[in-house]
């Protein structure tokens, strides 16, 4: 039973924080390049323009 009801929590929550972070990213995504956050490809992280733009 114990699983069941994790299941269900994680088929409610997951979907929100996708939710969440869609707009988040929408309003305002990361400033700065970095290695664990944002959109990070080889070409997004060359300079400061490309980032910018990819967000």
């Amino acid at each position: 039973m114990g699983f069941w009801i994790f299941m269900l929590l994680m088929n409610v929550i997951i979907p929100f924080t996708m939710i969440g972070f869609g707009k988040y990213f929408c309003k305002s995504g990361p400033k700065d390049i970095n290695m664990a956050f944002g959109y990070r490809t080889g070409m997004s992280m060359k300079n400061k323009e490309t980032w910018v733009f990819a967000h």
